[in-house]
Parts: C-alpha cells; sequence; structure tokens
C-alpha cells in the first residue's frame, strides 16, 4: 500500500517532499523565499493522487514511486529535484542517481524539468513563472513494456489504495 505523502497545496501548485524524517531545507528555504511555503499536510494516497490530477504545478522530491504517480496522473510538467545527502536531506545520494537516470531518457527540452543542482533557486523561479505545459512524461518513462515488472508492482500499489 502507497504510504501517506508529506506536501504543501498552495492555489494550483502541489509541492511534495515524501516522507522521510530529514529535512528537505535546500527547497523549503527556496519556497519561503517566494513566499510560497506554508505549513506541511499529510494526505492519505486518494487525496495525493487527487492533487497530482488536479494541480497546474507539482514541485516534488524525486522517489521513485512519486515519480512514478506523477508521470501517470499529472495534466501539467512537474520539476522534480532530487534531495542531495551533502545537505542532510537523505541518508544518500539514490534520488541524484535515479534523477540522472530519468533525465537520460528525456529529450533535451524536458531535461529542465529535473534539476540536479545544489542551488535550485532560478530553476523553481523560472517553473513557475512559465505556463504549465502538458504532462508527456509517460511517453518517455515506464513505458517499454506493459509488463515491466515495476510498472507491474506500482500498478498493484496503485490498484490495492
Amino acid at each position: 500500500m502507497v504510504q501517506e505523502s508529506n506536501i504543501i497545496r498552495k492555489s494550483n501548485i502541489l509541492i511534495t517532499f515524501g516522507l522521510t524524517n530529514f529535512k528537505f531545507n535546500r527547497l523549503i528555504d527556496s519556497l519561503k523565499k517566494l513566499n510560497i511555503f506554508e505549513k506541511e499536510n499529510k494526505l492519505s494516497p486518494e487525496v495525493f493522487i487527487y492533487f497530482i490530477k488536479n494541480s497546474k504545478k507539482i514541485i516534488s522530491h524525486a522517489g521513485p514511486g512519486t515519480i512514478y504517480l506523477i508521470t501517470k496522473n499529472a495534466k501539467y510538467m512537474p520539476l522534480i529535484i532530487p534531495r542531495m545527502a551533502k545537505f542532510k536531506e537523505h541518508v544518500d545520494d539514490h534520488q541524484v542517481f535515479f534523477a540522472k537516470f530519468l533525465r537520460k531518457k528525456l529529450p533535451k527540452k524536458l531535461k529542465k524539468y529535473i534539476v540536479i543542482k545544489e542551488n535550485i533557486d532560478k530553476d523553481l523561479i523560472n517553473y513557475l513563472k512559465e505556463k504549465p505545459k502538458k504532462n508527456i512524461l509517460k511517453k518517455y518513462l515506464f513505458n517499454k513494456s506493459k509488463n515491466s515488472k515495476s510498472k507491474i508492482i506500482f500498478n498493484q500499489l496503485i490498484k490495492n489504495l
């Protein structure tokens, strides 16, 4: 079963941090500078998916489960920012490695939506200023086979909500 998600929802912007005990201060500080940060909330999987489907902007950590749900359900392109171990945002850099792996699968014009940088302020501002773009990540991610093992597992998790 998919666990609850820590999120911030302001206007039509969904910001998701995942469920780790590690703080994502790099993202939180950037959001505070833009006066976007509000109190975090925990959502049930059903409500989380509802917000993914109905948000014009999504800013997300690079957790594989969250990225899968966004790829499958979001109407508009998300901004994905992996947590980094050097900032004590996670135990290791698995999100950085996953984000790099995903970024390689994308065409050049979409790479800007996966930000693998220490300073994210400029990318965050640019993303929030641009008109929402249709989410076409499905075309490049999680689509190689109807029977891929990871796709089957993720779909089973979603069905069991």
